[in-house]
């Protein structure tokens, strides 16, 4: 995995001990593993990749705060955590104790990249899960596919009016295409084979469907051609997913009614750029 990203953290009101200590706890993911490194800054502007730790039991910190990176409509403008005792409620914001603990540390932090500024290079669509990295002291480098979904579920519901289906015969390819729409807060289908796939879309009518070439039966175009032949899902926009990239399978999908055509493996932005395109009204992070 070669995409790797520095994030910087600005603290405040954390006394001199408690950023001593936080300080060897991020030295624990500095790594040629590590996809995510964690630095401490002075320089308190927003940036990209930046987010703040505040003393949630400072009353001078929390004004510091809610002054600068509170809007009007009290929502924060920038990725916050809360360290402390006192549990600040607040939209999109996360609390830790003090001291701090390696563990309990590090994965808010990397809950906050990924939640709040849509890290997540672990979500490749392969036929390949994902690897579980640790250092020598046990710790996590890359996020589990256990600890993402986790994630996901927390954003997604049965009830969510965005539906999308995805039909692919690898289990790694179903499981990680459906943490990335749940992620959006889509609700997902899962169809192991064409045959499948072509009963679920008789009852449910689907925002978008990815769907795999290759599979056991029915392959992926005979059920693309049925899709954009039935009257529930003949305007739903189908992705068609393969490991293949030569020009005429591309020809064979279009011919087949697909509305795009993406090879695997599928990077995270590659998938971000479909949904973009295909639902313009998820709320992307």
């Amino acid at each position: 995995m070669s995409d790797v990203r520095e994030f910087k953290i600005h603290l405040i009101g954390i006394s001199e001990s408690d950023k001593q200590i936080l300080m060897r706890v991020l030295k624990l993911r500095h790594s040629p593993k590590s996809v995510r490194n964690y630095v401490i800054t002075d320089e308190s502007n927003p940036e990209d990749n930046k987010l703040y730790i505040v003393n949630s039991d400072s009353d001078e910190s929390l004004a510091y705060w809610s002054e600068r990176f509170l809007s009007s409509q009290k929502e924060p403008m920038v990725p916050t955590i809360f360290a402390g005792q006192r549990k600040i409620k607040c939209p999109n914001t996360y609390c830790i104790n003090l001291p701090f603990r390696a563990t309990a540390t590090l994965n808010t932090l990397d809950i906050v990249t990924v939640k709040e500024m849509d890290y997540i290079p672990e979500l490749t669509i392969s036929k390949t899960a994902n690897i579980i990295d640790t250092d020598s002291n046990g710790e996590t480098q890359n996020l589990s596919e256990t600890f993402l979904e986790e994630i996901a579920n927390s954003k997604s519901n049965s009830n969510q009016a965005i539906k999308a289906m995805v039909v692919d015969d690898s289990q790694p390819v179903r499981k990680q295409l459906e943490i990335q729409l749940k992620m959006l807060g889509v609700s997902v289908e899962l169809a192991e084979n064409g045959e499948q796939a072509i009963e679920l879309s008789k009852g449910t009518e689907y925002d978008i469907i990815f769907l795999d070439v290759v599979m056991p039966g029915i392959d992926g175009y005979k059920v693309c051609k049925f899709l954009k032949q039935n009257i529930r899902s003949k305007g739903t926009p189908v992705v068609m997913l393969t490991g293949k990239s030569s020009p005429f399978d591309k020809v064979k999908g279009t011919l087949s009614g697909c509305d795009t055509y993406l090879t695997k493996p599928l990077q995270h932005k590659e998938f971000q750029s479909i949904a973009r395109k295909y639902l313009p009204t998820v709320s992307m992070s």
